[in-house]
Parts: C-alpha cells; sequence; structure tokens
C-alpha cells in the first residue's frame, strides 16, 4: 500500500479537484477508500465519476448505494445510464469509448486535470496475456500505462502495485461495501478464464509475478516512446502530401518502418484506426516492394504503389463532366479555371491566348479514348494517356482531370500538365489569359 501512497503523493493532487472512475466493485471502492484517507491532508475535492453499463439487473441498485456512500462521505456524484449502444450490440471498446467521454466532461465541468482509475496489478497481467495471444504492437504488448495524458489531462492508475486479493482483504477488513458482478466468473468472456485459470498458476510460481509484469510494462512502453521519437523525425523526411516516398522507406530498419506506417495510418484512418491491425500493415510492407500494386483495406480505402509512392486513397465512383465558361468555371475538386488579367504569369498552370485563333466558349471536361493534343513546340499530336504516364499523374486522378478544349472540340490545355501550340509566345498577342489553381 506504501508504494500506491507514494505514486499519489508525486502527483501532487494538494488542494486539487480529482475526478474518480468508481464502478462500484471492490478495486474502485478500494481507490475512493484511499482518495479519501487522502482528503484529511491534502484538502482534495473528489468527484465520483459512475458509468451505469445496464448490462446487469443489479446495477441499478448498486449505482443507488454507491451513490448514497458519496452522499454519506461528502462526495460529489456524477453519473451516467447508457441507454443504448452503437447497434444495439454491446463491445468492450464502444462502451469504454462512451466512458470516457462521459470521464471527458467531468473533468471539464469541474475544471480538473487529472482522473484516477482502479486497474490493479491483475489487471495488468491479463490484459499484457491476451495481446500478446492476439498480437498486438510494443505499445499494445505494454498493457497500459500508469501515468498517462492522451485526452489532455492525466490519467492516473495508483492501483497497478496492488493484486485483486489485497485489495479484497483490504475491503473486508475496514468493512467497506462494494458490489459484487457475478459476470466475472463467467466462462464466456476471454478475461475471466484468464484470471480464473491463468494467473493462478503464475503466482504459483511467483506470489508477486505483477511486479514482473510491471517491469515488463515499463521496459517495452520507454522502448516504445524512443521508438516512436526516432521515427517522428524520419516521418517529416519520408511522408509527403500523405504520400511515403519508397526509396526513402526501404532504406529504414524493418522496425522503423513499422512504426512510420503506423503513424501515417493513424493520420489516414484517426478515430477508425482501432480496425487497422497488424495484418494490414504486413500487407502495406509487401507491397512496398512491388510496382503498380494495389491492395484493398477497410473503410473503402485502397494502398496504392506508384511511381515509387505509397499512399491511401478512397474508392469513388469515377463522375465525367463537362462545362462550358467563359471567364470561369468550379470544377467538382473545388478547384478553379478563370480568365485572369496577370500578365506576368508563365507557368503550365496559365496559358496566353488568342480568340482569332479559337473558337469560343470554352469547354472543360474529363478525358476521352483517343484524346490527341498538339503539344507546344512539338511536331505532330500526342496522346493524352501518355502525357499522363509520362507526368506520373496518378492514375485515379487521370479520369477526372480536367482539359481544356474550344468549342469546336481540339484541346488547347491539360492545365498544369501541358499547353497546346495554341500558347502565345510574350511578342505575339494575345487576348486571354487562363489560370487554373
Amino acid at each position: 500500500m506504501e508504494q500506491v501512497y507514494e505514486f499519489i503523493k508525486k502527483l501532487n493532487i494538494d488542494n486539487k479537484c480529482i475526478v474518480a472512475a468508481i464502478s462500484g466493485g471492490p478495486d474502485s471502492m478500494l481507490l475512493l477508500d484511499i482518495l479519501l484517507s487522502l482528503r484529511e491532508t491534502s484538502n482534495i475535492n473528489i468527484v465520483v465519476a459512475h458509468v451505469h453499463h445496464n448490462l446487469r439487473r443489479e446495477s441499478d441498485d448498486e449505482a443507488l448505494k454507491l451513490k448514497q456512500f458519496c452522499e454519506s462521505h461528502n462526495v460529489i456524484f456524477e453519473m451516467m445510464k447508457i441507454e443504448e449502444y452503437p447497434n444495439n450490440k454491446f463491445s468492450e471498446e464502444s462502451a469504454r469509448k462512451i466512458r470516457y467521454e462521459f470521464f471527458d466532461k467531468i473533468i471539464d465541468k469541474y475544471k480538473s486535470d487529472i482522473l484516477f482509475t482502479a486497474h490493479h496489478g491483475d489487471d495488468l497481467i491479463e490484459t499484457i496475456l491476451m495481446r500478446i495471444v492476439r498480437g498486438s504492437s510494443i505499445k499494445g504488448y505494454a498493457g497500459f500505462e500508469t501515468l498517462s495524458n492522451d485526452r489532455g489531462y492525466i490519467i492516473a492508475r495508483p492501483l497497478v502495485y496492488l493484486t485483486k486479493n489485497k485489495i479484497e482483504e483490504y475491503l473486508n477488513k475496514k468493512n467497506i461495501w462494494y458490489a459484487k458482478d457475478m459476470s466475472n466468473d463467467n466462462d464466456k468472456y476471454t478475461r475471466n478464464r484468464y484470471r480464473k485459470y491463468i494467473l493462478p498458476e503464475l503466482k504459483k510460481e511467483n506470489s508477486n509475478v505483477h511486479y514482473k509484469f510491471l517491469e515488463l510494462n515499463e521496459k517495452l512502453l520507454l522502448a516504445d516512446d524512443y521508438l516512436k521519437k526516432i521515427s517522428h523525425i524520419l516521418y517529416r523526411d519520408i511522408v509527403i502530401n500523405q504520400e511515403i516516398d519508397i526509396n526513402k522507406f526501404n532504406e529504414l530498419d524493418n522496425i522503423l518502418k513499422i512504426y512510420i506506417l503506423e503513424e501515417y495510418l493513424k493520420n489516414i484512418y484517426s478515430d477508425n484506426i482501432i480496425d487497422i491491425n497488424y495484418r494490414h500493415i504486413n500487407i502495406i510492407l509487401d507491397i512496398m516492394n512491388k510496382t503498380n500494386s494495389v491492395v484493398d483495406l477497410p473503410y473503402n480505402r485502397k494502398g496504392k504503389v506508384e511511381y515509387n509512392k505509397f499512399r491511401i486513397i478512397e474508392n469513388k465512383d469515377i463522375v465525367s463532366y463537362e462545362y462550358i465558361f467563359y471567364d470561369k468555371v468550379t470544377l467538382p475538386d473545388g478547384k478553379v479555371i478563370e480568365i485572369d488579367n496577370d500578365t506576368t504569369l508563365t507557368s503550365n498552370f496559365v496559358i496566353h491566348l488568342s480568340s482569332s485563333d479559337i473558337k469560343l466558349p470554352f469547354h472543360v471536361r474529363t478525358r476521352k479514348p483517343g484524346d490527341k493534343i498538339c503539344v507546344k513546340n512539338m511536331l505532330g499530336t500526342k496522346k493524352v494517356n501518355n502525357i499522363f504516364t509520362d507526368s506520373k499523374i496518378p492514375s485515379e486522378l487521370r479520369e477526372t482531370y480536367p482539359i481544356v478544349t474550344d468549342d469546336t472540340g481540339e484541346i488547347i490545355w491539360i492545365p498544369g500538365i501541358k499547353k497546346s501550340h495554341f500558347d502565345m509566345k510574350k511578342d505575339k498577342k494575345y487576348d486571354i489569359i487562363l489560370k487554373y489553381n
């Protein structure tokens, strides 16, 4: 118990408002009792955040008893009852998401900066073992952090130094009420099987085995933190505009490749990253050495290797278009082709035309089979498809890339890529400047 108090002491909680996630089970009731004992000397204000998961008949009664306990000890009680789960189906992940969204609100409401949870030493062992069997990342294998700050506030788990047996012995000795969840004995839940059949065997070998797992946990987290720092520095040089430079990527050690891919995928998938696993990373690593390769990924996306670049694209239905315009047109991707009067513009994103050479109005459309253009300063014509290939335009962009023609249908410009022979030199007369941006 000394280690628990020492852990909390280092957090400097004196004169603060703290939020504690309290389920009413033995672990959380011990946590609450510890915080109450500290209140006497630290002048802390305790807010209990209770989530009613609405899964067991006993939950209503347990919530009421917890509320009464808080009232009798002059502790603020906040509760949220989950009325409905996504798709009307309970899952640990959805329940966890709902819980932490509630904790976020309570932290904000009381202007707190710290949340205490009651994860203990046995929880850590169970989590690590399950992830080893299931497969995970280095940080995943570590289980959970004793201190974290992922949500903009500190999450502290001081009970990692205690086992479940020690917790219950303490509560029974002090005659402190706690709720008993009978579902914890049900073998259909994976964690319960680890708790009932595997942990006892480990403890036969070493009654303090949870300290060994805590040591492993800390070493894995240190390694993970170091590798993240190194890979993030490399990331800025290897990933540009959400494209991975395959030549630079393949110069790295495999572990750094994995870390860069994890960061890359997290940036792409955001909240849906939970559905991306090590199998997807291995698939991507495999196609990195194959030219013009494509792999299907979750959420209607594809991973694609092209021109020594890897990127993830959305599977979108190709939509062809054709617009008629005189002075301005806005394309489906938000880009604009318009008349400009800046005579200093000279790039492929601008074309200078004489209205006497072409027939207005302008048309802008997607490509058609057999499209050809008389490229400026070249003899004859060149296929638009070949120009796209030479210019390394990604294949998924070619179908919707704008092509500008005059009213006769002759291609006069592929904006940003090639101009036709209609483009006028500076010493020639022109009265139209088209710009693409």
